[in-house]
This record gives C-alpha cells, structure tokens and sequence, in this order.
C-alpha cells in the first residue's frame, strides 16, 4: 500500500517536472524579456550601486542587427540602450542603480525593428 502511494508520487513528481522543463523551453524559443529581480533597493550612497541585468530573447534576430531597450522611468524620462543580441537571438545587458535613481515602477520595453515585442518592469525601492 505504501509503495503504491510513494510510487504514485514520485510519478506525479516527474510529471510535474516534465512539463515545468517543457514550459521553461518554451519561454526560451519566445521573444522575452526580463529582469533578474523585480525589486531593487536604492543605494545608500554615491559610491554604491547595484546591477539589474536584462536577459531576453528575439525570435527570428537577423545577426548584426540592432534592438533597443527602453527604461522609462516613474517621471516618464526614457533611457535607451541600443545593443546586440546574439546570433541565437539571445539578449544579456547590465545597467547600474545608483543612490540618484529615481524610486518606483520603471516600464522596460524591448524593440527591434522600431516595434515593440515585449515588456516587462521594476521597481526601485527606497532606501531604509
């Protein structure tokens, strides 16, 4: 009887971890883009910073080409990155947070060929 039962969920388990590897193969093959944290503590000082680091990916990226992405801040300011990304379509770039950045939800907006194709966001937090 407990072998049925332990059997039972290890299989559910496997299931389970089958699909979630399936899904996350997916989001791969799918123009993205994200943030490796969603939050960010404002720096204390001018001489700290932090890293956000941007990963995404371009379906369909013609090697060579450029993409922008957009950081529009609480205030509506905008800052552009223009970058490549690999030839796969693959996306890695590093902004720094500074004790200057503004506090709130920033937009991020990835473009290529002046078309937005995803979007994502952060938020900075006040330092305590």
């Amino acid at each position: 009887m407990q072998s049925k039962i332990i059997l039972s969920a290890l299989l559910a388990i496997l299931v389970i971890g089958i699909s979630q590897f399936t899904f996350a193969e997916e989001l791969e093959k799918t123009t993205h883009i994200a943030v490796d944290e969603e939050k960010f503590q404002q720096p204390s000082s001018k001489y700290n910073y932090q890293e956000i680091v941007f990963l995404g990916f371009v379906e369909d990226y013609s090697r060579g080409e450029q993409v922008t992405i957009t950081i529009i801040s609480p205030d509506e300011s905008k800052n552009e990155i223009n970058t490549y990304a690999s030839k796969k379509g693959e996306i890695y770039t590093i902004i720094h947070i500074t004790n200057e950045s503004e506090i709130g939800v920033h937009q991020v907006i990835l473009q290529y060929h002046n078309v937005e194709i995803a979007s994502t966001t952060f938020e900075i937090l006040e330092n305590s």
